[in-house]
């Protein structure tokens, strides 16, 4: 995953709450476009992605790993 890929969150096969949230995320955030990368986390620090959702004009910060890649940038 690198700065400039457009990216979605990833949805596992599971009914679990967290792939009930993950689901409920994807359809409110749609696709967006990685802004950076750093370090996040605390236990243990673990890659993290800034994230512009142009479906609601914001952007957040999350897990690299909740994250798959829908396009790569150029």
């Amino acid at each position: 995953m690198k700065i400039g890929d457009m990216v979605i969150r990833k949805v596992g096969k599971d009914w679990s709450l967290s792939d009930n949230e993950a689901k409920r995320h994807r359809e409110a955030l749609g696709l967006g476009i990685v802004l950076s990368k750093e370090m996040g986390g605390s236990n243990p620090p673990h890659p993290c992605i800034t994230v512009f959702y142009s479906k609601v004009g914001r952007k957040y910060s999350i897990a690299e790993s909740l994250m798959e890649v829908i396009s790569e940038g150029q």
